[in-house]
């Protein structure tokens, strides 16, 4: 298993390879990607829209696409929600579809601890 910090640079594949900060969310069950992010790599069609709750809203449905993601020098293939993240710091989140029995998430190598300050990325 790799240790990776809450934030690391990857490469979402497409038609094209894009590079993006993602952040590591063990919260989330299934991998996210921003609308634009998905549209500049060429993501496939979409296979189909499931519901989806979070904390922002009540639950709404998005369209899912087979999406591989290269992070260190692997790469993972899932299926991603799309959805808009064009005001989040981070354009793909990592959900726990590729987490599990592959990362041990380490805080402390973003975060430099009690009153941390400056995240580190």
């Amino acid at each position: 298993m790799q240790t990776v910090g809450l934030f690391k640079q990857v490469t979402l594949v497409g038609k094209k390879k894009v590079k993006a900060l993602a952040k590591f969310d063990t919260g989330a069950k299934t991998t996210s990607i921003d609308t634009a992010l998905a549209r500049e790599a060429g993501l496939g069609p979409v296979l189909r829209h499931k519901k989806v709750k979070s904390a922002s809203s009540a639950g709404h449905r998005r369209a899912v696409k087979k999406a591989a993601i290269t992070i260190g020098k692997k790469r993972y293939v899932t299926e991603a929600n799309i959805t808009d993240r064009r005001h989040s710091r981070c354009k793909i989140l990592v959900g726990r579809d590729i987490i599990l029995n592959n990362f041990v998430i380490d805080v402390s190598k973003t975060h430099k601890g009690p009153g941390e300050g400056k995240v580190r990325t």
